[in-house]
């Protein structure tokens, strides 16, 4: 039996159906297709697919469209036990594992709230920890749950950037996130990829592109479902080259532009490069910061997603690579190179682009101005000191080898070091590195206070941490840039929102919470404690909103009440803040 969901238009039944019969036959792994219901009672339509491109991820689920509103019904998609609650401010919110029969675990995130018994046992585990953020596992026979019972209601908690469900399919065993299209989830698509540009570079030194050892861009003319180019778009290479293509793809009844599902990349009739979205690891989803051209998006915001691989490229999408990608132009003569890309459906799209190669090229390689310090091996552990900066990056931590590019500037005022410039923000990492920077003139009581600081072009402070020690600060970071040691011993601002009464105390008998504005200026917020009359209270963090708010419960009797909260940064300062309420 195939699994028709709901709520489909009949038109596309056949299509969607005969998707199914393909994906049952080609699919590498025998997925079942009728063992999950829909998580809603709405139809199907997507904000984000899985593989779509993220900041530092790629997405491992479904983001379900719930009409831009919170308070959708969420229905678990099949018999089995609720696994994992976690709630938290950042990440997935509110979230629900579910894990199956099947030997698939389903998740459910940024949740509004749970349903009855869940949200009793997550109040329970909340108010035993005193925290609301909370991450429990559970036995088999603690919370079993049955196939389209009520789990919660769609909300826009944690990093959610909107009202959505986002929904995801794992192995069980591995935790491996897989594509919910390969369980029978299908929304109507009819509509062929689209191409936005196509790029290609020059892979080592020596190799050129229109007489030049930089990449190229070049934007296709659209026109009745086909693709050209103009005649001044005519490419000569020489050596070692790479394409990218930035593509997008959206549903028959949605506007939003989501992931392809493949890319195939030929030169003439020879596969050079393939890539599909079929799952990867949560440990290798980062690599999505290799797989397109990082620099390109951070200066553009464009998302090119590379035919070709980096030295450590270890993302796992793609397959059948020759060379790992790369395409030799030595000879004097026309290559065709073809770019063919398709969604989930199979809708198909195909661009050729002339490549005319010759065998001598006219470009002579610069010579460069600044000296070389350090070549570095991005799959060995790679160290470089002077006496007042250190770094260490792990092996693997570089996507491909890179010559060091450090420069130190004078101390900018109210730091306590020189200006540390490590390579740049555009050369991405997979993991943490560490780095030193030896503190100036800073005194005995600031020590705890002082921290690490790097700057974006814009000049604005980021807070990256560090702990102090024989006159070093040091931290881990994913980023590299602009460093140095600044200070921070400015408490976060906390303020009611509602109005105090001339006594100074605050009539709540028609208000459903107590809401506080909370906010830091650098360190960020990291713990908080809220008690009424003395006894530990449940606040929720909105970080987006700089919220912090309790939600009245029968606990609370009539009368006067004393409300009080203390909120602290990541250098431990505090703020406090006490008023008494009312309640008639």
């Amino acid at each position: 039996m195939v699994f028709i969901p709901l709520y489909m238009d009949k038109p596309f039944f056949l299509l969607n159906f005969l998707f199914l019969l393909y994906f049952n036959l080609s699919a590498q792994n025998n997925y079942p297709q009728n063992d999950f219901r829909s998580p809603v009672d709405m139809p199907l339509s997507l904000t984000g697919n899985f593989g779509e491109i993220r900041l530092n991820h790629f997405h491992a689920g479904f983001d379900i469209k719930t009409n831009n509103r919170e308070g959708i019904p969420v229905y678990a998609v099949a018999d089995g036990y609720i696994s994992r609650i976690k709630i938290s401010a950042f990440g997935y919110g509110k979230a629900i594992y579910i894990t199956h029969l099947n030997g698939y675990t389903t998740v459910y995130g940024h949740l509004l709230n749970f349903d009855n018994d869940i949200q009793t046992f997550a109040n329970k585990i909340q108010y035993l920890k005193e925290s609301y953020e909370i991450d429990t596992l559970l036995s088999t026979f603690t919370l079993p749950i049955k196939k389209g019972e009520l789990i919660g209601l769609s909300g826009n908690t944690g990093g959610s950037q909107g009202p959505h469900l986002h929904f995801e399919v794992r192995d069980s065993k591995t935790e491996m996130p897989i594509n919910p299209y390969f369980f029978g989830y299908m929304i109507p698509d009819t509509i062929k990829p689209r191409i936005n540009q196509i790029a290609i570079y020059p892979l080592n030194e020596t190799a050129t592109i229109n007489g030049k050892n930089s990449p190229k861009k070049i934007t296709p003319i659209y026109k009745k479902g086909n693709y050209s180019f103009l005649k001044t778009d005519t490419i000569t290479v020489n050596g070692s080259i790479g394409f990218a293509v930035e593509c997008y793809d959206i549903e028959t009844k949605s506007t939003n532009k989501n992931n392809v599902y493949s890319i195939e990349l030929k030169s003439g009739e020879k596969r050079i490069y393939y890539q599909e979205f079929e799952k990867f690891t949560f440990e290798n989803a980062r690599y999505v910061n290799t797989h397109i051209d990082y620099e390109s998006q951070q200066k553009y915001g464009s998302k090119f997603q590379k035919c070709f691989v980096s030295k450590n490229n270890q993302s796992g999408i793609f397959k059948d690579v020759i060379d790992h990608g790369a395409i030799q132009f030595n000879d004097d003569s026309i290559h065709l190179i073809r770019f063919i890309i398709k969604d989930y459906v199979g809708n198909t799209t195909e661009l050729i682009i002339k490549i005319k190669s010759i065998s001598k090229p006219t470009y002579k390689t610069k010579i460069a101005k600044t000296p070389i310090l350090q070549r570095f091996d991005c799959l060995l552990e790679n160290k470089f000191n002077t006496s007042d900066f250190r770094i260490l990056i792990p092996a693997a931590a570089l996507y491909d080898d890179v010559f060091l590019n450090y420069s130190k500037k004078g101390k900018m005022p109210g730091t306590y070091s020189p200006l540390h410039e490590l390579m740049d923000d555009e050369t991405p990492l997979q993991k943490y590195i560490s780095i030193g920077l030896k503190a100036i003139d800073l005194v005995d009581a600031l020590k705890s206070k002082a921290c690490i600081v790097s700057y974006n072009k814009k000049g604005r402070k980021n807070y990256e941490g560090g702990t102090f020690s024989e006159g070093w600060l040091t931290t881990q970071t994913k980023t590299f840039g602009r460093f140095s040691i600044s200070i921070d011993t400015i408490a976060p601002k906390i303020k009611v929102i509602s109005k105090q009464n001339k006594d100074k105390t605050i009539d709540f008998s028609n208000s459903k919470t107590i809401g506080i504005l909370a906010s830091d200026n650098l360190s960020g917020i990291k713990k908080y404690h809220a008690r009424i009359d003395g006894k530990w209270v449940l606040c929720e963090y909105e970080f987006k909103k700089n919220l912090l708010f309790y939600t009245f419960d029968q606990s609370i009797s009539k009368g006067e009440h004393l409300f009080q909260i203390e909120v602290s940064d990541d250098r431990q300062n505090t703020s406090t803040l006490s008023f008494v309420f009312i309640r008639y």
